[in-house]
């Protein structure tokens, strides 16, 4: 026997602590399977965040990225994807990734006297080439794009 006492040990939580207490957990537990799902409903095939495709997938195909711009004077000039920007950047470029491609294209139709810009992928896998366009000016629309078996 001990001759310091002791605390009495504290008393248990309400249930009202504890009812928000399992919610808060049941919540967070519950957003951390809701958000990786909802990447698989994207419609972007080459964000592979979060899923074991992602972990799972070998290598890349070998792709050729090519951009060229279509200007108001009548002629058209080769871009070089690897001079414009990071080359992270040209990676996701060639993996196709939508937003990178879009903001891509969107840059360069800022470029003076720029009418059309285009991004081609030729990549050795089984969708072969993929071309994408973007119409400067202000009756451009969305991003178009165009894929063709090899």
């Amino acid at each position: 026997m001990s001759s310091v006492p002791t605390e009495p040990p504290p008393p248990p939580p309400s249930p009202t602590l504890r009812r928000r207490t399992s919610l808060f957990i049941g919540l967070f537990v519950a957003l951390q399977f809701i958000v990786p799902l909802t990447y698989l409903v994207r419609d972007d095939p080459a964000d592979d965040r979060f899923t074991w495709r992602g972990a799972t997938h070998q290598t890349n195909p070998a792709c050729e990225t090519s951009a060229t711009m279509a200007t108001v004077d009548g002629s058209e000039r080769a871009l070089a994807p690897e001079r414009l920007i990071h080359p992270k950047w040209v990676a996701h470029l060639e993996r196709d990734r939508d937003a990178v491609v879009s903001a891509f294209l969107r840059k360069q139709c800022e470029t003076e006297g720029a009418l059309e810009v285009t991004l081609t992928n030729a990549c050795g896998d089984a969708e072969g080439v993929r071309e994408y366009r973007l119409r400067c000016g202000a009756d451009r629309a969305s991003v178009s794009a165009r894929r063709a078996s090899r």
